[in-house]
């Protein structure tokens, strides 16, 4: 697939016979560190100098580079600091030198290496820091397989898309040349869903995935934004025709009939296009206009291309519309608050629950959050709807209190926007008080988006509230990149792996590597681990195995009304499951 590295094919590769760089212009150095660490199941690539290194790293992408210091042509210092300003910033470079001197140490580290391994070389040394390293490496980079490559696909997430849209608008920018981003957007999607089951909606994700990427050069950027949406990133094109014609030829490749398992099935999709620059000028204009484009070719009759115009404004009164129902909603008072409870899955005990946000709307019924909440959020809303749920939260429990519920903990979701504009801190201490309850019984949950956003305010915040004897919940971990810095600095007591990853356990190989790595990250920082969305039998002892505290989903119960969860409280308590 073009310009498409599979995360998943590398990090299990790694795992079997990691690749090491040893460049040395000593063939019988380079001899004899071969003979160690094939030994150790290392597949070793070596090069004669600095240029040869490069080649190579360029190449294998390696787990470890090693590197003698003094070398014919560009020395080892030279070569590791080349490396790294080519952007493999994230390969490890331990030198093997004779020099014994400070300025040669002060050196090798400012230009990027981790380590020495100084001559003669001990081997069983050698062979322990190799492997150390290594094991680190594999670690981290399952991290970044969470972080930047959508599980499905192996194609860039959205995360790593948007990162190359800017990269893209700044070299077009530069280099004054057009640009398009196309949207791409299966059609009938949830139709296939309902008639073949999510498995099948997953190979057709799959399926798309293939074609576009086969249609496109490998200069061009092809990334899944979640669902059944894709974006692609054409460069250096001359203007609008080149866009056509190649939205014609993308176009013409989905109208193709994909076999799901027993049965066949007609594919198409409708496509969204916005240019640089006449569209748009930043990445986020470019998204926000393809977006409209894209929703009026579904508006169109779908299997078909709409390039952007700024009369397209649907799919923006749509928004002003949602928004404003959203305000008098919360006016009159229609959002309510649902409880989940959280189990822990070893003691099969009850140890609190999560509330969650639902729409009573008077013609739609009953609305949940991923409905809404992003309008909620971007509109502003959060800060009076977040304000009331807290206030709203601590009144529930003390009403439990006094129907005899005493020890009943409690999660709230906090949004980004809240800790710019809210005093987060202020608001808990005051609902606490008015309510006579003590702060144990609240626990506040931020996503890895959160985290990464305002880090000041976001630290200053949760440390106080850890400190007032809150926990702090990491929520939806593995959609986006939570580093091991952040994990390990912020007052985390608890990962909640996001249900994405549960569902496919233990049918989906993916899903399983994914989560044993959550559950082995989460076990070295030692913090608890929270799985979400638990349906079946088969799911929970999986995750008992990997050593999984707590969990909570339909296994157990769908999130509950105040008093409907009192009840299944006292119903349960004695026997859950």
């Amino acid at each position: 697939m073009s310009n498409v590295v599979s995360l998943f094919s590398d990090t299990q590769k790694y795992e079997e016979r990691p690749v090491v760089v040893l460049a040395d212009d000593d063939p019988s150095i380079r001899l004899m560190v071969r003979h160690v660490l094939e030994s150790e199941d290392f597949d070793i690539v070596e090069a004669s100098d600095g240029l040869e290194a490069i080649k190579a790293v360029e190449k294998y992408h390696p787990a470890l580079i090693l590197l003698d210091a003094v070398m014919p042509g560009i020395d080892g210092f030279t070569t590791c600091q080349q490396i790294k300003e080519k952007g493999h910033t994230d390969i490890p470079v331990m030198m093997i030198t004779g020099l014994d001197d400070d300025a040669s140490v002060e050196r090798a580290y400012e230009v990027g290496a981790i380590d020495f391994i100084t001559k003669p070389i001990k081997w069983a040394v050698l062979k322990h820091r190799v492997k150390s390293v290594v094991e680190k490496v594999i670690a981290e980079r399952k991290v970044e397989l969470l972080a930047y490559r959508d599980k499905l696909t192996g194609l860039p997430n959205r995360l790593l898309f948007a990162d190359r849209l800017e990269q893209s608008v700044i070299r077009s920018e530069r280099s004054r040349t057009s640009m398009a981003l196309m949207l791409v957007n299966i059609d009938d999607f949830k139709l296939v869903n309902d008639s073949f089951g999510h498995a099948a909606g997953d190979k057709l994700i799959q399926a798309v995935g293939q074609l576009i990427g086969r249609s496109l050069r490998r200069a061009d950027t092809i990334a899944r934004l979640g669902g059944d949406e894709f974006a692609v990133i054409i460069e250096s094109i001359d203007g609008p025709e080149d866009a056509i014609s190649i939205a014609d030829n993308l176009t013409t490749i989905l109208e193709h009939n994909v076999r799901l398992d027993d049965q066949e099935t007609y594919t198409s999709a409708s496509i969204g296009i916005a240019v640089y620059p006449d569209d748009g000028k930043d990445a986020r204009t470019l998204l926000k206009n393809a977006d409209t484009a894209m929703f009026r070719a579904k508006e169109s009759g779908r299997h078909c291309f709409q390039f952007y115009t700024p009369e397209m404004s649907v799919n923006a009164m749509e928004r002003i519309d949602l928004e404003n129902s959203l305000k008098a909603a919360f006016e009159k008072d229609e959002f309510l608050i649902h409880y989940q409870p959280v189990i822990d899955i070893n003691k099969n005990e009850i140890v609190g629950v999560e509330a969650q946000l639902r729409w009573q709307h008077p013609e739609k019924g009953m609305i949940h959050p991923e409905d809404f909440i992003s309008t909620v959020e971007d509109s502003g809303l959060i800060i009076a709807l977040g304000e009331w749920l807290i206030f709203s939260v601590c009144k529930q429990i003390r009403a439990w209190h006094d129907s005899g519920l005493k020890d009943q903990h409690v999660s709230i979701n906090l949004a980004p926007r809240q800790f710019i504009e809210q005093d987060i801190v202020a608001l808990f201490v005051q609902a606490l008080k008015e309510n006579d309850i003590e702060a144990s019984s609240l626990a506040v949950e931020v996503t890895e988006r959160t985290l990464i956003d305002n880090l000041g305010e976001v630290e200053s915040t949760l440390k106080k509230l850890r400190s007032m004897g809150i926990q702090i919940m990491l929520d939806d971990f593995g959609t986006g990149y939570a580093s091991l810095a952040y994990l390990k600095n912020y007052p985390v007591s608890v990962v909640k792996i996001d249900r994405e990853f549960i569902l496919g356990i233990p049918e989906n190989h993916e899903d399983s590597v994914i989560v044993e790595a959550i559950a082995g990250l989460t076990r070295g920082l030692k913090l608890d681990l929270l799985a979400e969305g638990v349906e079946t039998e088969r799911q929970l002892e999986v995750l008992k195995q990997l050593g999984c505290q707590y969990a909570q989903g339909y296994y157990w119960c769908k999130a509950l009304p105040g008093d409907e969860y009192e009840q299944f409280y006292m119903n349960q308590i004695y026997n859950i499951g």
